[in-house]
């Protein structure tokens, strides 16, 4: 059978894996994507076609003028019974202004950003939006449960399901990070990923002005959150135990930078979307059995506290930040190390065999 996809940014790593999985499960698809200015991780090596470039400048209305009048082009070619695979609000909201109202689809639901909008009513109205989509789709994928739960709360449909945003299968194939002996006054906490949030800004700056001793590697892109990824670059030329390393090569690259590092930072805030997300981070923490650093009060952080694999940390506290990096003791540190590793490999790597069996009942 051919899906047809639609990607909201066709470089992510994430999106690349579910498409993936679909060619290796037998499925025809047709890839249209969209770029995004200064994004420059790896493009995908499937057959695909950009249908348009986002850029930073742009606001969200005229992005999402862009994407309808893209996607429509697109929608103007296929019959009525083309079955389509959405990624993301933004997409979908232009799907459906592009005439795909009547179409089936499957829809995947990464984030909620609609939890982000800072005007109340608009949130509200986006989330009768978004409940409409995950409705009308024929399967709803949600990357957390937290997101099933803020829809569903105890009464979660069938057509819902949930696969975590895990490690691709081929870390099982890589080599292992070499050995790295911990030293509490010599410490160096690694991120991975898109770099942004104040949370993350306020552990950069407590670091750099406050803990010489510590070090903090960043790898990945500065996103365009309009404040704080900015402010985050201006921190790395300020201080020398913040390095910036660029993007870098998902799974292949792991090895190395695990290697370097004792502690993964996955600190956003506690507020919103944030609050309810379950990182792709949290799985390479525990996989590579390096303690996670996250916010309290999150989805995320309860898993953390309870499962004793990391540290919970206010981030949007300097003096609650840097009470944690003082607190750090040997012992406590090798205790979570040995919670990670109690965890088997394959718990943090995806597996969405289920998944293919539910849509394979699905579409027949």
């Amino acid at each position: 059978m051919r899906i047809v996809f639609f990607v909201n940014i066709i470089r992510q790593a994430r999106c690349i894996r579910r498409i993936e999985d679909f060619i290796k499960n037998g499925y025809d698809v047709e890839v249209y994507g969209f770029d995004r200015e200064g994004d420059n991780r790896k493009i995908p090596t499937f057959e695909h076609h950009i249908i348009g470039n986002i850029s930073r400048e742009v606001s969200y209305f005229k992005r999402l003028q862009m994407m309808q009048r893209s996607i429509a082009s697109v929608l103007k070619t296929k019959n009525k019974d083309t079955m389509y695979f959405i990624f993301s609000l933004d997409v979908a909201l232009a799907f459906m202004f592009a005439g795909g109202r009547k179409s089936q689809y499957l829809y995947e639901v990464s984030d909620l950003m609609e939890l982000e909008v800072n005007n109340f009513i608009l949130s509200k109205v986006l989330i009768g939006i978004n409940r409409y989509l995950i409705n009308k789709s024929k399967m709803t994928i949600m990357t957390s449960e937290g997101f099933a739960d803020f829809y569903f709360r105890n009464k979660r449909p069938d057509y819902i399901t949930i696969i975590p945003n895990k490690l691709n299968k081929q870390v099982l194939d890589l080599p292992k990070p070499r050995e790295k002996k911990f030293d509490s006054q010599n410490i160096t906490i690694g991120f991975t990923g898109a770099i942004r949030s104040r949370a993350v800004y306020n552990f950069v700056e407590a670091v750099g002005s406050k803990f010489p001793n510590i070090r903090i590697h960043l790898h990945g892109i500065y996103t365009d959150d309009k404040i704080y990824g900015k402010k985050i670059q201006e921190s790395v030329s300020k201080y020398s135990n913040v390095t910036y390393y660029g993007p870098f090569k998902n799974p292949y690259d792991f090895p190395d930078i695990y290697s370097h590092i004792d502690l993964v930072l996955c600190l956003y805030t506690a507020h919103g979307n944030d609050k309810i997300l379950e990182p792709n981070k949290l799985y390479e923490a525990i996989f590579y059995e390096k303690p996670i650093i996250v916010s309290k009060d999150t989805f995320t952080g309860d898993y953390v506290e309870h499962a004793n694999v990391g540290y919970t940390v206010n981030g949007e506290c300097i003096d609650d930040i840097c009470s944690f990096l003082e607190s750090i003791t040997e012992c406590d540190y090798l205790q979570k190390v040995r919670n990670c590793a109690l965890i088997p490999k394959e718990n943090s790597v995806d597996n969405t065999d289920d998944f293919f069996n539910s849509l394979h009942n699905i579409l027949n």
